[in-house]
């Protein structure tokens, strides 16, 4: 994610393997030269379809192409209920999230989680134990409040 990016820059940490390129098309792992280059999308062609599309939305929104300055947001909003018995609805929905779990994985994933699922959980935890926040932030935000 760009607020990734910019945080690992900031944190002066490196960027995982294969995920940025740099203003010349290379890989780099240097959060500094993949914004002046770019993130690459996961997924192949489908994620820059994927990507493509939600950009596009984007522009709609008023978010511009610069990236300093993109900060406009999209939010689709579904009413099932409209199309659909709202009651049917969740009862296929809960039967397809329970077959999507079920599926047989690879020995070295534990789980498979739906969209959501661990910033879920990271929240209720955020909220029993409460959060770590880098000193280097901690300090930023400090100043931002004085």
């Amino acid at each position: 994610m760009g607020t990734d990016l910019v945080y690992r820059e900031r944190m002066g940490q490196l960027l995982p393997e294969g995920v940025a390129i740099d203003p010349e098309g290379q890989p780099t792992r240097d959060p500094t030269l993949a914004r002046a280059g770019a993130l690459l999308p996961f997924g192949g062609y489908k994620g820059f379809g994927l990507a493509f599309i939600v950009q596009a939305f984007g522009l709609l929104t008023g978010s511009e192409l610069d990236p300093d300055k993109d900060d406009g947001y999209v939010f689709v909003v579904f009413k099932p209920d409209l199309v659909a018995d709202l009651d049917d609805f969740k009862q296929q929905l809960g039967e397809l999230i329970e077959r999507i779990k079920a599926t047989p994985r690879q020995p070295e994933v534990g789980e498979i989680r739906i969209p959501g699922e661990r910033a879920f959980r990271s929240r209720e935890r955020a909220l029993r134990e409460g959060i770590e926040i880098d000193r280097l932030v901690y300090e930023a935000l400090g100043t931002l409040h004085a």
